[in-house]
């Protein structure tokens, strides 16, 4: 059984981020019949709404409530002293960086982040940069974990990268 939500709630929907629950309410769409919608609306600026069908359960089962703080210090305190190796194949390593992007595992997240990080660095030490590709992921997770983080530990956005390099203690 899918979690309920109220209006005002903030969830994580997806690939979308973190949004709040602007409306529950009773609506036709495309014809369709008469059913109830969470309304979401992003909460970090973009002018996106999204409708999900209350009685759609694979549908509400993409939102979930905002990661705790604890649930934060728990997810860099497994992540402290493991790494994710580049892999220069361009298609074993879009194939397995997919794989982590389609999953919720934050610490994986994060440790992609931080190979991908690596590997810009020293692609632009020798004046080159990461391919398209690569460097919309690292887009993609920096601003799904920015999202979340900042609402759930109340900092900044740029406040953000400091944290978690403090908690895995690296500088």
């Amino acid at each position: 059984m899918a979690e309920k939500f109220a209006v005002n709630d903030y969830v994580i929907y997806g690939k979308s981020g973190l949004c709040f629950i602007k409306e529950i309410k009773k609506m036709r769409m495309a014809n369709g019949p008469l059913s109830e919608y969470y309304i979401l609306n992003s909460a970090t600026g973009n002018a996106v709404t999204i409708y999900v069908p209350c009685d759609k359960e694979n549908l509400v089962a993409k939102m979930r409530r905002p990661l705790t703080k604890n649930e934060i210090d728990e997810i860099l305190e497994e992540a402290k002293g493991l790494q994710i190796n580049w892999i220069d194949n361009n298609n074993e390593r879009a194939d397995y960086f997919k794989k982590i992007t389609d999953s919720d595992n934050y610490r994986d997240w994060i440790l992609l982040v931080s190979c991908m990080h690596i590997k810009k660095t020293e692609k632009l030490a020798n004046g080159k940069h990461l391919s398209s590709k690569d460097e919309s992921t690292l887009k993609l997770l920096e601003k799904l974990i920015e999202d979340e983080f900042c609402y759930s530990l109340n900092l900044d956005r740029n406040q953000i990268s400091e944290y978690i390099q403090n908690k895995l203690n690296i500088c």
